[in-house]
């Protein structure tokens, strides 16, 4: 918890930059952070990639991608907006990580985490309420927030803004994986139950959920957008509420949810680097593969005028 409200409170900033988070992780523990600015057209962002090294370096590395549109919508709004939930775990789970570190608790495989800092981004309808836009197009986001090395990722996200999980705290998806939706590995909501307290909640997601933004079809939001670039199956971390919440609305971040699905990634890590549990089960993956061929058309924007892209 002090590591997710001492993050909450570096972000509620308008003056926070890129640097000025990259400076706060390297003082605090072993890590790697690079700093990557991104801006054209008037609107800009600054990427985090931040590498905590793991005790053994040929174990499977877990990824942490922190999914937002913007921490913030200024001059729109004033404040940490709702989106800014992906940012916020990513960045506490950075540092507990590297608390733990301190203290002789090292994980088992090396952790990549991915995220960025825009505290001024724009808004975009959606329905039920307004989402954040995204400062550049969603592909190019990809290709700064997904390292190739992430061999699972756990994509964090905010996911207030629909009616399809009624209920404020934590939802998992199906593992989406080359255009393919599997099961929830059963020690993932163990997981799930064990930090919550509660009993695990999933998030329904469509076929077209795991498609580009490019293609102009209705997403849930970005909380996905990762699988497009990457074979690794990727997992989504959903913040939820009872009620729907725009993406731009201020006063939301609830720091006990975020404590909720930093631990859940925490442990994960743990288990992933341990190679106790896996996201996917070979046999099945394979079956489905050999039954009915890839998917992985659906990474991709499609068919546009009956033309293949």
């Amino acid at each position: 918890m002090k590591q997710v409200i001492d993050t909450i409170e570096l972000l509620s900033s308008a003056h926070v930059t890129g640097e000025a988070v990259a400076q706060v992780l390297r003082d605090a523990g072993d890590c790697d952070v690079e700093v990557t600015r991104l801006e054209r057209d008037g609107a800009a962002t600054e990427f985090l990639s931040i590498v905590i090294p793991g005790a053994d370096a040929s174990a499977p590395q877990l990824g942490i991608v922190g999914r937002l549109g913007g921490i913030g919508a200024r001059p729109a709004v004033t404040g940490l907006v709702s989106d800014s939930d992906g940012a916020v775990v990513a960045i506490a789970a950075a540092l507990k990580l590297m608390a733990m570190a301190r203290q002789g608790d090292v994980m088992p495989g090396t952790v990549r985490i991915r995220t960025h800092i825009c505290p001024r981004a724009g808004t975009r309808p959606h329905h039920p309420v307004p989402m954040m836009r995204s400062p550049f197009p969603m592909r190019e986001m990809m290709s700064h927030e997904v390292d190739p090395r992430m061999d699972a990722i756990l994509s964090v996200d905010t996911t207030r803004g629909n009616r399809l999980v009624n209920k404020r705290g934590v939802a998992l998806t199906p593992v989406a994986k080359q255009g393919y939706l599997l099961r929830i590995p059963e020690t993932m909501l163990d997981v799930m139950g064990w930090v919550s307290g509660e009993l695990p909640v999933t998030l329904p997601l469509t076929t077209q959920d795991i498609t580009p933004y490019e293609n102009g079809l209705w997403h849930v939001n970005s909380l996905m957008q990762p699988t497009i670039v990457t074979d690794a199956p990727v997992v989504g971390v959903a913040l939820t509420a009872q009620t729907t919440v725009p993406g731009c609305a201020t006063g939301v971040t609830n720091a006990v949810d975020a404590d909720v699905a930093m631990r859940f990634c925490i442990e994960i890590a743990k288990l992933y680097g341990q190679r106790t549990m896996t996201f996917f089960d070979d046999a099945e993956w394979g079956a489905l593969q050999a039954r009915y061929g890839s998917m992985a058309h659906l990474q991709t924007v499609g068919r546009a005028d009956g033309a293949a892209q």
